[in-house]
């Protein structure tokens, strides 16, 4: 996984020993991994359009948005611009 934060990567590779609001996320993150063969997050520099794009939405709306059966299409269009064409079969 890339990700632009440098402190969630930190994170991550402290999660055992970390006293961070997000262990409890990171912990769980890690047990739902043990199905992968591998797993990694790394830090990228490069701008993360689809989470920028999530991050503006969310400083918009005044309530909780879930998405857990409809992903909105802002964020699909963002995901494919992000992807390479070759990804998506």
């Amino acid at each position: 996984m890339e990700i632009d934060s440098l402190e969630v990567v930190n994170l991550w590779a402290t999660r055992l020993d970390s006293r961070s609001v997000v262990a409890p996320i990171l912990l769980d993150i890690g047990e739902l991994i043990t199905s992968f063969s591998f797993f990694d997050i790394c830090h990228v520099r490069s701008a993360n359009e689809p989470a920028h794009i999530c991050a503006k939405h969310a400083c918009t709306i005044e309530r909780t948005d879930s998405w857990l059966d409809n992903t909105p299409g802002f964020l699909v269009s963002a995901l494919l611009a992000d992807c390479p064409a070759n990804t998506f079969h």
